[in-house]
């Protein structure tokens, strides 16, 4: 990959450039005070596993809240929890079973029965309901990996890519080309591009999915460098009367990012084909 050496983040872009920005959201909220209990779900979070977070261009969304298998309780029987996958911020660690990952869109936990004046009888085991999304984790996602999810028309419909976050550091700026149309990268630590030497990041193609080719990574500098980036394509324009065409260099955004030591950024470029133009999705990615 298009590593460069020193190490850095980025923790969010300045205001009046929304290409990398996003809100922390309090990295999930404000931290506990020295002393304060941890919150249950934070606690009984998983160390390794995949992270879930929608990229899409059109807004598209999955059933809010699902459930999925959380493992097993003191008797042996399943446990369900329930998560809300949105964009910009990835969900807690889930860990896959036999390499998959099931998602119901209501909670699968038969309710117990409940006789006057007894304590509710355990409920009897039933069969589970097909899920409303069912996700196959690769082999060589490695052990905590982040899956970025596309919605389709229905859930099951949804496409989804994996990245081993070992490949994407948390001191970085990344970005990860999901279009079929090669982009180029410009930085420069000054407020002029005139000279930023651009560095090619290429489409991405189906069979070979995330790679070096389409994704790219910044990881120098130092804390608070503020950074001048331009990311551009190539668009093919055709004259309607004489039929020339031509080519010309097109931004897909523009802006400034800030470096962190806290946190990372993953920048995912789409296709928009409402617009029929490519955009840029910000995940704001932390060490957990």
């Amino acid at each position: 990959m298009k590593y460069q050496t020193l190490s850095l983040a980025l923790a969010a872009l300045v205001a009046l450039t929304p290409a990398f920005a996003q809100s922390s959201r309090g990295a999930r909220g404000a931290r506990p005070a020295r002393g304060a209990a941890t919150a249950p779900a934070e606690a009984q979070a998983p160390a390794t596993g995949v992270r879930f977070v929608i990229c899409s261009a059109s807004g598209a969304k999955l059933p809010s809240p699902l459930f999925y298998n959380a493992g097993k309780d003191k008797a042996g029987k399943p446990t369900f929890k329930k998560v809300t996958i949105s964009g910009r911020i990835p969900t807690n660690r889930i860990r896959p079973e036999g390499g998959v990952i099931n998602f119901y869109d209501k909670d699968p936990s038969p309710a117990p029965s409940v006789e006057a004046g007894k304590k509710p009888a355990a409920a009897a085991p039933v069969e589970l309901p097909p899920p409303a999304l069912s996700i196959s984790v690769p082999q060589n996602a490695g052990s905590k990996s982040l899956c970025i999810v596309i919605p389709g028309d229905k859930p099951s419909n949804a496409k989804t890519f994996f990245i081993d976050e070992a490949d994407f550091p948390t001191k970085g700026v990344h970005l990860i080309n999901l279009s079929s149309s090669p982009v180029t990268v410009y930085t420069s630590k000054t407020n002029s591009l005139e000279n930023a030497k651009g560095e090619k990041v290429g489409p991405y193609h189906k069979g070979k999915g995330i790679n070096a080719d389409n994704s790219w990574h910044y990881t120098r500098g130092e804390n608070g460098d503020q950074v001048s980036f331009r990311i551009t394509t190539r668009q093919v324009k055709q004259d309607k009367q004489t039929g020339k065409k031509t080519t010309t260099e097109s931004n897909v955004r523009m802006g400034k990012f800030l470096v962190s030591e806290r946190q990372s950024q993953i920048n995912v470029i789409v296709k928009d084909g409402n617009r029929d133009a490519l955009k840029l999705i910000s995940i704001q990615m932390s060490n957990n």
